[in-house]
């Protein structure tokens, strides 16, 4: 071999050397670009969970709020204390007076006619609880007075089942013979159940029936 051909050969060595160097420095240098390629999962293998994706909290929009006046607002009205009436404060002055029971009767009694329809009645319950057999005029007129409210008239008529016979018996033949009162029927079957006499409407014979019966059961 000559020496030109062996310093050939040394050059076309030594390209090739350099060539293989640049070519794996050019591959080294593309190992980043390299993505690997996605294997899709084989339908023999169970299919990998995913992990469910975070969804990011919405808060709900402000509520707007109403721009209303103050007169617009509600007012809570508060009830006026309730006070006495007139005539609760006269009977409280009766009742809490020095006055005997019969005086205190006589202006509870005055009170009736011009107190109210629903203040009758309380007036005439405290009227039969203070006033006396011996004392009754007032009460036995307004008890035999048809104008009197029904309702006044039975809170006398049930304690009048509670006074004296003497007094009880005549009252009630009182009411019974007055066509325009309006509890004559009770006046009447309260007599008939007390002396067990049934005189219908001979009221002459109802006053001898109850004479006849006091006579024979003295108090």
């Amino acid at each position: 071999m000559t020496a030109l051909a062996k310093v050939l050969r040394i050059l076309g060595v030594l390209v090739l050397a350099g060539a293989v160097g640049v070519l794996i420095g050019w591959m080294k240098s593309r190992d980043g670009d390299i993505q690997p390629v996605a294997v899709p999962p084989s339908s023999d293998q169970p299919a990998m969970a995913v992990a469910p994706v975070a969804m990011a909290s919405v808060e709900p929009p402000p509520i707007a709020k109403s721009h209303r006046s103050g007169r617009d607002k509600p007012v809570l009205l508060t009830p006026p204390p309730v006070e006495s009436t007139e005539w609760e404060k006269q009977l409280d002055d009766v009742l809490l007076s020095d006055a005997d029971v019969n005086l205190k009767a006589d202006r509870i009694l005055a009170m009736i006619p011009t107190a109210p329809s629903n203040a009758q009645v309380e007036l005439s319950q405290h009227l039969v609880n203070m006033v006396q057999d011996d004392h009754y005029d007032g009460a036995a007129q307004l008890l035999t007075n048809p104008a009197t409210a029904a309702a006044v008239s039975t809170v006398l008529m049930n304690d009048l089942l509670n006074r004296n016979n003497t007094l009880k018996l005549p009252m009630l033949l009182d009411v019974a013979r007055d066509e325009d009162h309006p509890l004559k029927d009770q006046a009447r079957e309260m007599l008939e159940l007390l002396i067990q006499e049934d005189d219908g409407t001979n009221w002459d014979q109802w006053g001898t029936s109850i004479n006849t019966w006091l006579q024979n059961n003295p108090q």
